[in-house]
């Protein structure tokens, strides 16, 4: 059998070595002391708390999928509520569930929503007489959103949402990248809100709060699954920093930090878009330079757990996000025992999770720990009735986690998937490319392992 090297050991890097294991003879190479990358389940003073991502989105179904194949498909559970408030101007209002990643489906759903003035309502009644579909290269989300629907939209529900998402400004954020179901619809149509009206008619899902799954067990859940599934048949190497990659023939030496190295045949990259390229600079030095320019912004997740009763919270929704605007350390935060209470702690306790960093070079998350917890509690006993000091709290810093796609970015990548045919039997997966959901990124690792396959790479 071929030999691929799946070098990165977070989900994509599993999910990949699954969809090859019985393929090829696989090696999982990752440099960490465990597989799971940012899935990060923790045990916090007897409670459980994810600081990762605590869910994926189930529209797209193939981490539901892989989750069946591993055996967690009885184990799924949705969020016991779902939905979000922005604060604005020292109000939290409810983010309306028929308005589509915050572009509203109509001018009368603008001016039932309770977020935006008359005024700024009215203005979103643009969108129905512009002329024409949206046309030409790619476009920046706020250019799009400002254009169509008016600055007040950006402003209180696209900009927040963002940051809360993708930890993104929406001036730099490509359209076609970051929404590309909205970016589709915009060229299909004469109106957003009419071609939005028709793929409802169609039974298309646009608007209300989006489906999340986990395992009832936290995330970490998946991650062990996966392990136990790819130790079965390929091989999971922890410790294992790669420092360089070589050309021998038709196959790659890659060498760690620790002075081994392995043979393959073929490889599929996970890693960060940075690291890849520091893999890569000498053997392609086109797709390299290319993936050196796919920014990353820094982010940080803080728990904080409260004693029962001492925290009042708005029953409509499982959190909050805050416009750029409103100038406050807290990007988001996750009423979290309340969305995910099979997670909650058995006495009652509450437990919150408030997030920080909203895009590149932000001065919060370089701010010491301290100084970074005090902030983002300041910030949410603002925004909601907290009446005691936490008993608990657990700050998180996730350096260059979230990928940020500058508008052209879907050129980028076919400008590198070009390059690598130089190099074939390489493979690129990860939040890096055509998404940074879970989902996209599972994807992205069953699509490797077909590329591979239908590359000649593999038999």
């Amino acid at each position: 059998m071929s030999r691929v090297a799946v070098i990165g050991g977070g989900i994509t890097g599993l999910a990949a070595a699954h969809y090859l294991k019985g393929r090829a003879d696989v090696v999982v190479l990752e440099a960490g002391a465990r597989p799971g990358g940012k899935f990060a389940t923790i045990d916090l003073h007897g409670t459980v708390f994810e600081s990762g991502p605590d869910s994926w989105l189930a529209s797209a179904p193939h981490v539901e999928q892989l989750a069946a194949a591993v055996g967690l498909g009885d184990e799924l559970v949705a969020p016991a509520v779902f939905g979000a408030h922005v604060w604005l101007d020292g109000e939290l209002k409810r983010v309306p569930r028929t308005f589509t990643f915050g572009m509203p489906t109509s001018p009368a759903a603008a001016l039932r929503s309770g977020v935006l003035s008359r005024l700024g309502a009215v203005r979103t009644g643009a969108d129905l007489v512009l002329p024409g579909p949206l046309a030409g290269p790619d476009v920046s989300i706020a250019d799009f959103v400002r254009h169509r629907f008016g600055a007040e939209v950006l402003e209180k529900l696209v900009d927040p949402l963002l940051a809360g998402t993708r930890a993104g400004r929406a001036e730099e954020i490509s359209l076609a990248a970051a929404v590309p179901q909205i970016d589709a619809l915009a060229r299909e149509n004469r109106s957003l809100m009419r071609g939005l009206a028709r793929s409802e008619r169609r039974g298309e899902r646009n608007g209300g709060p989006p489906p999340f799954l986990a395992p009832r067990a936290g995330m970490r859940r998946l991650i062990e699954a996966l392990e136990n599934d790819v130790t079965n048949g390929a091989e999971i190497r922890t410790g294992s920093s790669v420092e360089r990659i070589e050309r021998r023939g038709g196959a790659y030496r890659v060498h760690s930090a620790a002075g081994d190295a392995v043979e393959a045949d073929a490889l599929v990259l996970t890693v960060p878009a940075y690291a890849a390229a520091a893999m890569l600079r000498n053997l392609n030095p086109g797709a390299a330079g290319d993936l050196a320019g796919i920014e990353y912004a820094s982010v940080a997740t803080a728990a904080f757990v409260f004693q029962p009763g001492s925290v009042t919270l708005p029953l409509d929704a499982s959190g909050l996000l805050v416009p750029s605007r409103e100038r406050r350390t807290l990007a988001a935060a996750t009423w979290f025992s309340r969305k995910w209470p099979n997670l909650a702690p058995a006495d009652g306790r509450i437990v919150l999770k408030a997030f920080a960093g909203r895009a590149m070079g932000d001065t919060e998350v370089g701010m010491d720990d301290d100084r970074l917890v005090a902030a983002l509690l300041d910030d949410l006993s603002a925004a909601v009735d907290i009446r005691a000091r936490p008993g608990a709290t657990q700050l998180t810093r996730w350096a260059r986690a979230l990928p940020q796609y500058a508008v052209g970015h879907l050129e980028r990548i076919q400008r590198i998937e070009s390059a690598l045919e130089s190099t074939p039997g390489i493979a690129l997966a990860g939040s890096a490319y055509r998404g940074s959901g879970i989902s996209d990124c599972v994807k992205t690792a069953e699509r490797a392992a077909e590329r591979l396959t239908a590359s000649g790479a593999l038999p």
